[in-house]
């Protein structure tokens, strides 16, 4: 790992370890800095504002726990890993969501999952249209979402494993009913 790399993030884990006790709103620049004990010169050589820096940990961590795995990793695992590690850190994630000016965390996810859910059903049904695929994977991408939102703010009342066999369950169901209105009208 490049020293860049390792110093986006350090500044990245101070901005967390800060959110985990106040809102995103009220913390500066220099209170991330303090918390990492470096200059803060060395914040704007790797972000312009705390708002890029909240979009850069969203798309590291979404790409860290869902594109790095897609070619060889089972969706459901993914769907865990996820589910996981938005529990061991639900109170960055709850104080997130509370961010509405930019960088939205809805957005950041519904992107990757998109991807996921596209990849997903392409594996688990041969008979969609790239439209229907498409729309699918919009489907459900939105649907995680809200759910995840829901699931945040609830302070995580199920587990990561039930939240995982949910999204499991209504996809796996919705991919049957797909593919048998696909072989019908063949």
């Amino acid at each position: 790992m490049t020293t860049s790399i390792i110093t986006q993030k350090m500044i990245a884990q101070a901005l967390k370890d800060l959110m985990n006790h106040q809102a995103f709103q009220k913390i500066s620049v220099s209170d991330i800095m303090k918390q990492c004990e470096m200059r803060r010169q060395t914040f704007y050589y790797h972000f312009q504002d705390k708002y890029e820096l909240l979009a850069w940990i969203y798309q590291s961590d979404t790409k860290e726990h869902i594109a790095d795995f897609l070619d060889y990793e089972r969706w459901d695992t993914i769907l865990y890993q996820l589910f996981h590690y938005f529990y061991d850190h639900q109170t960055f994630y709850k104080n997130a969501l509370s961010v509405t000016e930019q960088n939205d965390f809805g957005d950041y996810l519904y992107h990757e999952l998109h991807q996921l859910f596209i990849h997903v059903i392409k594996d688990l049904s041969h008979h969609a249209s790239s439209e229907q695929l498409d729309y699918q994977a919009k489907f459900f991408a939105h649907g995680f979402v809200g759910m995840t939102k829901d699931w945040l703010l609830s302070g995580c009342d199920a587990s990561p494993i039930v939240m995982r066999d949910v999204v499991y369950g209504l996809l796996d169901e919705q991919l049957k009913i797909s593919s048998h209105e696909s072989e019908e009208q063949q």
